[in-house]
């Protein structure tokens, strides 16, 4: 597992790369429980649209989990269910995911099915 950087787009490849060889990913939420509530904000890009930020290693979700964002924990995800499951739905609900944040909450923002697609490739 690499390092995060300053990079987003970097970041970006460092998710793809091992997201599929763990075949995990990582997102954050309040609780265990199935009624638990998920890491969100609002978009830099366009303030109209959610984003729901995931990780490629509970280190890198973990890091992120101060301050605000000091009643998360990560959880992972399947991901198989991921890119089957929760991205068509990501973008059924109009979100946007952010993928492999810094921990000044810095990073990428992707449409689902873009991320969906690349994952894919580099399958």
């Amino acid at each position: 597992m690499s390092e995060l950087s300053k990079d987003p787009e970097k970041n970006y490849e460092i998710f793809l790369a091992d997201a599929i060889n763990t075949g995990l990913v990582w997102a954050l939420v309040t609780s265990d429980d199935e009624d638990a509530e998920f890491a969100m904000c609002e978009s830099e890009e366009d303030p109209n649209r959610a984003v729901l930020v995931v990780f490629s290693s509970q280190t890198f979700a973990s890091q992120t989990c101060t301050e605000d964002w000091n009643v998360y924990h990560p959880r992972a995800i399947e991901l198989d269910d991921f890119i089957d499951n929760w991205l068509p739905g990501m973008q059924k609900d109009g979100l946007l995911v952010g993928v492999n944040w810094t921990v000044e909450l810095i990073g990428e923002e992707v449409e689902p099915l873009d991320l969906s697609l690349d994952l894919l490739e580099t399958d």
